[in-house]
């Protein structure tokens, strides 16, 4: 039975200390010896109370042994910081439960796992993830700073060219006007591409207000009413969303999932069915919106947010960059995807409130 109990403590996969109703510890598992940093014989037969209560840096791990004494629950469990004798800092994941006879403390159990190397892990994990958020942002800045430059310093010589070919219109012959008329169709493009990129670099929080997410989806979808490219397609609408206010700039989240779903819209078919549906977890809404297009092709999946790319006869391809920047000024994200139904799906998740 002996070899039976120390096969089993040899192997227990986590730390185990048995701890007497006097205090005196009865049982360690080579584990714990290893996790806490001493020998076996370093903890049988000592007083836990002599050996970790007088560690003030050691307060947190004593904390979930005391608080097993001291309240009468089934479990305490806590992630803690432990401090070795030789000064070794690991973060433990400690479980102790108090066993009573007759309302007195006949043992405590403890269980320690070392969850050090996945705390580091995390925190590296975390570092890149704030890495490489700082450089998206930088980027991010960088492009509205260039888009902004670009949009000042060639605005005026393309209405400059458009204004000149419209006086030579009314002076020239039938020769010469078609040449003109092409200049000012191109002409127009470039004021709208200016105009999209002035817009997209004006893109600014000015109030974050609690607004009700149901009449923001309504808003978006009254906005995209009478657009040209929609107005005489039936759209069968499917909307599910909660009860729920969500803090937001309101004309900007209005603005950016009208884009979605003009978007969807345009490219949902002729019996155009558009889903939106809305899920909140763990202090973050998802808006799921599906259409019943195509879908995106693979260059679309690869280009969709990129600046001036679409596949519209109409329109500047600034839609869901535009979309997708507002997004992310208010802290969320914004992915594509083909849904299983080979239709598109925009999946927009946000913060309940700013951080």
């Amino acid at each position: 039975m002996e070899k039976l109990r120390e096969a089993i403590l040899a192997n227990l996969p986590v730390g185990l200390l048995i701890i007497g109703g006097d205090g005196e510890i009865l049982e360690a598992s080579p584990s714990a010896c290893e996790i806490l940093g001493c020998p076996v014989q370093g903890f049988v037969g000592n007083n836990w109370g002599e050996m970790f209560l007088t560690e003030e840096k050691n307060h947190e791990f004593t904390e979930v042994v005391l608080e097993a004494i001291q309240k009468e629950m089934p479990r305490i469990q806590r992630t803690t910081p432990y401090f070795t004798p030789d000064g070794t800092r690991k973060y433990l994941s400690v479980i102790s439960t108090a066993q009573r006879e007759d309302g007195k403390i006949s043992a405590i159990i403890v269980l320690i796992e070392d969850l050090t190397e996945l705390r580091e892990l995390h925190e590296r994990e975390k570092d890149i993830l704030a890495q490489n958020h700082r450089l998206a942002t930088e980027r991010a800045e960088s492009l509205v700073a260039f888009a902004r430059s670009v949009a000042h310093q060639i605005r005026n010589p393309i209405m400059a060219i458009a204004g000149f070919s419209r006086l030579l219109e009314r002076k020239v012959d039938e020769s010469t006007r078609e040449p003109l008329e092409a200049i000012v169709d191109e002409t127009k493009k470039l004021e709208n591409m200016v105009k999209s990129v002035a817009e997209y670099s004006a893109i600014t929080i000015e109030t974050m207000v609690p607004v009700n997410l149901w009449v923001i989806i309504q808003e978006a979808k009254h906005r995209i009413d009478h657009h040209p490219a929609i107005v005489d397609k039936p759209i069968s609408w499917e909307t599910e969303c909660p009860d729920m206010n969500i803090v937001v700039d309101h004309e900007l989240m209005a603005l950016a999932l009208s884009e979605v779903l003009l978007n969807s819209a345009e490219f949902a078919g002729p019996d155009a069915t558009i889903s939106v549906n809305v899920q909140e977890k763990d202090e973050r809404i998802t808006v799921d919106i599906t259409d019943s297009g195509p879908g995106f092709t693979s260059e679309g999946l690869e280009m969709a947010f990129d600046p001036f790319y679409t596949t519209k006869t109409v329109g500047a391809g600034m839609g869901l960059t535009r979309a997708k920047r507002i997004v992310g000024e208010h802290r969320g994200s914004m992915t594509i995807a083909n849904t299983d139904e080979s239709g598109a799906q925009v999946l927009i998740t946000l913060p309940v409130e700013p951080l």
